[in-house]
């Protein structure tokens, strides 16, 4: 998918890089990054789904584990610079959300990757099915990212 082809309604979040995000080369340390991707996946429930996170994990005992990733990093971040990144959402599975997570600056795209978390239960560690509750709200969201 060419940067031009985010879609217009996906949730992006712009991130400052910070100096504890960098590592002795003064690059963001790729480890960060992924702090940066459960971040944005958290912030998606809550900011655009209306899904309380913490009520999720405290309340519910659901939690949200990554179980696959593939990135490809293309162009360094350092200390001073911002990155927008984007989530875009492929595929709802009967446990699993599958998604794209694309940070860029302006049109300069920084890094693509294909994710997939699934929804498990905190008291027995297994996958569950994403509830009605869960499920409703992606399914619209699915909507605006394949339009």
């Amino acid at each position: 998918m060419p940067l031009d082809d985010i879609p217009a309604g996906a949730f992006t979040i712009t991130r400052d890089i910070r100096f504890s995000d960098s590592d002795p080369a003064g690059i963001v340390f790729y480890a960060e990054f992924f702090r940066m991707f459960n971040d944005l996946f958290e912030d998606w429930l809550v900011k655009r789904l209306g899904i309380d996170f913490a009520h999720q994990f405290q309340v519910e005992q659901r939690m949200f584990p990554l179980v696959h990733v593939d990135t490809d990093f293309k162009e360094a971040r350092r200390m001073g610079q911002q990155i927008d990144l984007t989530l875009i959402l492929t595929k709802l599975g009967r446990s699993s959300i599958s998604y794209k997570i694309i940070g860029h600056d302006g049109d300069m795209e920084i890094l693509r990757g294909s994710f997939v978390t699934c929804v498990a239960s905190k008291k027995t560690m297994s996958t569950i099915e994403i509830p009605p509750d869960i499920r409703a709200p992606m399914e619209n969201y699915l909507a605006v990212c394949e339009s």
